[in-house]
Formats: C-alpha cells, sequence, structure tokens
C-alpha cells in the first residue's frame, strides 16, 4: 500500500483495480509509440510490450490532514449495472483495504468527487437491501456545478454518452436526496487549510484537481486530466475520453508546469506503478521522475 506524507498530510492510495486495460491506441487516439523509443525499457513500465494495452490503476486516494479525513473519489463500486462490462456487477474488496489504512466508513467526513464519470463515483453509495445510501454516513460530498449538471440524465447530451448510465441514479442522487453534497462553482474551492480545489475542465466540464501545501512542501490530485505517464512525455497525446481534448491538453500541460516549478507530487487517477511521480520539463514536454 503506497502511503507518504506531504508536511502534516498522510495520503495513501487506495487501490481497487489494476491491469494492462484499454489498448493504448484506443486509450491515447493520437499517441506513436514510436516517437517514445528512446525511454528502452522503461516502456514496458507503462504498458503491457504483448497487448500493447496501458497500464491503468483505479484507485482513491485517502488525504489524512490536520482537520479532516478525506477520500479524493471512490472508484467503481460493487453491484453496480454498468454499460461497459469490464466494470458492471463488481464485487471487489476495497471496503477491506480502507480497514488496511486504518480507516472505517465512519471516520470518512469529506469525499472530493473530481469529476462524474463511473470509475470515480462508485463507492459514494452500496446497496442496503434494494436501496442505494452512502458509503460514507458522516461524509459531506463535493462536487463541482459544471458537472453537477452536465452528468444529470435530464441533460440530452450527457444522456446520450452511454458509457455512464446509470452513474448519476446510483451514486449521486441518493446523496443529493439525503442532502449530503456540497455544490461548488466558479475557479476553486476550499477543503481545509492544506487542501484546495481547482476547476480543472477539459476532460469533464467541472473536473477538479486538488492542491495539497503543508509545511513547504506541495502536491496535485490530477484526477483525469492525464491518464498514463505516456502523457507527460507528450502532453498533446489526449485521451479518447476527454470531452474536449483541446481544453484537456491546455489543463494538462498547466498542471504538469505547476508540477515541474513547483516540485509538486502529482497524483492522478489512473497512472501505473509507482502511481505517483515529480516531473521535470524536457523539450516539447515533460519527464516523468519515480518520486515516492
Amino acid at each position: 500500500m503506497l502511503s507518504f506524507t506531504i508536511g502534516d498530510v498522510r495520503i495513501t492510495r487506495l487501490e481497487e483495480i489494476y491491469a494492462p486495460a484499454f489498448p493504448v491506441g484506443d486509450l491515447l487516439p493520437s499517441s506513436n509509440l514510436a516517437e517514445l523509443e528512446h525511454l528502452g525499457d522503461r516502456r514496458s513500465q507503462f504498458y503491457e510490450p504483448e497487448s500493447v494495452c496501458a497500464y491503468m490503476s483505479i484507485h482513491s486516494w485517502l488525504v489524512q490532514t490536520p482537520q479532516h479525513t478525506i477520500l479524493v473519489d471512490t472508484c467503481n463500486g460493487n453491484h453496480k449495472q454498468r454499460a461497459m462490462e469490464g466494470f458492471s456487477m463488481l464485487d471487489l474488496p476495497w471496503l477491506d483495504t480502507l480497514a488496511a489504512a486504518g480507516v472505517k466508513p465512519t471516520d470518512i467526513d469529506q469525499v472530493v468527487c473530481t469529476h462524474l464519470h463511473l470509475d470515480h463515483v462508485g463507492w459514494n453509495t452500496m446497496l442496503d437491501g434494494s436501496d442505494w445510501v452512502p458509503t460514507f454516513p458522516n461524509a459531506t460530498f463535493v462536487i463541482h456545478r459544471n458537472d453537477l449538471e452536465f452528468w444529470n440524465p435530464a441533460n440530452p447530451t450527457s444522456a446520450a454518452m452511454g458509457f455512464n448510465a446509470n452513474v448519476f441514479e446510483d451514486s449521486v442522487q441518493p446523496l443529493l436526496d439525503r442532502d449530503r453534497v456540497t455544490v461548488w462553482e466558479g475557479d476553486g474551492h476550499t477543503i481545509d487549510d492544506t487542501l484546495q480545489l481547482a476547476l480543472a475542465a477539459g476532460h469533464s466540464p467541472g473536473m477538479a484537481i486538488g492542491l495539497v501545501e503543508s509545511k513547504g512542501q506541495r502536491g496535485l490530485f490530477a484526477a483525469d486530466s492525464m491518464h498514463s505517464p505516456l502523457q507527460v512525455f507528450r502532453p498533446d497525446w489526449y485521451c479518447g475520453f476527454d470531452l474536449i481534448p483541446a481544453d484537456a491538453e491546455a489543463t494538462r500541460r498547466r498542471i504538469l508546469e505547476r508540477c515541474a516549478e513547483t516540485d509538486a507530487m502529482l497524483m492522478p487517477a489512473h497512472f501505473a506503478a509507482p502511481h505517483a511521480y515529480k516531473v521535470r520539463p524536457e523539450g516539447d514536454g515533460f519527464v516523468a521522475l519515480d518520486g515516492v
């Protein structure tokens, strides 16, 4: 279990799934792996050479600050009907992983939903008989208004995006019904003295990133601004799930520049091991350094 500190903040990665997933050409449609030959054997850290499928992790970040016990995203969840077969009707021991970190669901008091895709909000709720109830009964769930409105099934644009079917109904609406959601607007939102959220649209209209600062050390929860370390080396390679690829690229570059300039630990939602990286500029892109 990856766990480290940034000043007074302890950060622990809670893995739900880790495997070679989408073919690199599907995940990153503009990619050309021949352009990364200079990485040599290190390429096998990022994708499986035989299948050319990108290694991807689906995980939450547990963030323990002096003031709060926070989850940044909640993975897929169990027993949920999904359009994507590999993510449907799962039965995974993610709650055991949370327990192994020494935390109970009742200990969580803030859940940051960086955006409302299926693999980021699933453990928001769990089945109680036939009802979806909050998994974290004492938590407030923090969501940007842009994403809340865009992914509402009443919006015909998002309703036509079948990959995210049922997600709002089983993982968001039950929280709204119980008045458990804090909706934020604009460019920023404060969680506490060590964690600030910032709007980082492109992949999704209201995607949030998290900025951690404590005792002069920094980290950045990058959500889905990038899906593979390959995009650190080539920020211009967009993801097939980006809603507005040009905006997503601009967001990605801003994040990488900020991490390089401030020596912040980059902590995306899906990166291959070691999952959290330091970065530095190189040429038209950046280099991913193993930072933990």
